[in-house]
């Protein structure tokens, strides 16, 4: 747990999976990358999905929550999964029940991040968090529900369209406020709709990246992932990011890094980045 001014701040888990190493790391040469991220024998790397509770006296927020309970045995063994989904658990063991969650921020609508936004009950899927607005950003929404292979291919429906069906959905644009302290950044690059999280209060920060940032290793200027859709557009924005969280000692969080969850960023002389584990 970390305070952001009047938000206390937790990590919690969305669950654990192995990823394709050459896919995380992009055009990043395995000779390299393995050095600070070793692969097993199938070139595949453990992975975290962070997700974030912000509470205060007022509001109870999720961001991002994990892969869910819906995927089938094959679907789980695909991507990797590791036993359970335990969002539910550990947001229990800090006193929070589903009802109690007010918002859920999704950065983007892929399976690993909006997953657990909706489960299956009684044969009916419908949203986890029944007392939640789900926000997600308006050119995510339209992208994911395009009916456009090339541009909703890596999307699954059940995972947003009950939560627009239950009356839950909130489309949001870029720089947002979803309540006082907390707002959306539509940043771009992994998908088109791609949104950060800044949490703000008493001059503290805290940046939530999604997936403009998933591991601390890609800290480094020109790692991104093969999934980005934009990766200039990716560039350009973790650099305004990470100059940001620099400049105002803002934490950040690093939603796939099972290592280093969040930490902050110094700004090297020379201009390289250097993470922080140390939260001051």
């Amino acid at each position: 747990m970390i305070q952001v001014g009047k938000w206390r701040v937790d990590i919690v888990s969305g669950g654990r999976f192995l990823h394709d190493g050459g896919v995380l790391f992009g055009i990043v040469p395995k000779s390299i990358w393995q050095n600070v991220q070793p692969a097993d024998d199938q070139n595949l790397v453990p992975l975290a999905m962070n997700c974030v509770l912000a509470r205060n006296d007022t509001h109870c927020v999720l961001i991002d929550t994990g892969h869910g309970s819906k995927l089938s045995p094959l679907d789980r063994k695909s991507h990797g999964l590791f036993p359970g989904w335990p969002l539910l658990d550990e947001l229990s063991a800090l006193g929070v029940s589903p009802e109690q969650v007010d918002h859920v921020v999704l950065s983007h609508l892929h399976w690993d991040h909006s997953g657990g936004a909706t489960s299956k009950v009684n044969g009916a899927v419908i949203p986890t968090f029944p007392s939640a607005q789900f926000v997600v950003n308006r050119q995510e929404w339209a992208d994911a529900t395009s009916g456009q292979v090339e541009r909703s291919g890596g999307y699954v429906s059940a995972d947003f369209l009950p939560l627009e069906e239950a009356g839950q959905l909130r489309l949001v644009d870029h720089l947002e406020e979803i309540v006082p302290g907390i707002q959306v950044l539509q940043t771009g690059g992994h998908t088109l709709g791609h949104q950060a999280v800044l949490i703000e209060s008493n001059g503290k920060g805290l940046i939530y990246l999604g997936d403009i940032g998933p591991t601390s290793h890609h800290i480094r200027k020109l790692w991104c992932t093969s999934y980005d859709l934009d990766l200039i557009r990716t560039r350009e924005v973790k650099k305004q990011l990470f100059d940001f969280a620099a400049q105002n000692s803002y934490s950040v969080i690093w939603n796939h890094d099972l290592d280093i969850p969040i930490s902050q960023i110094a700004l090297h002389p020379k201009r390289e980045y250097l993470v922080q584990t140390e939260i001051l």
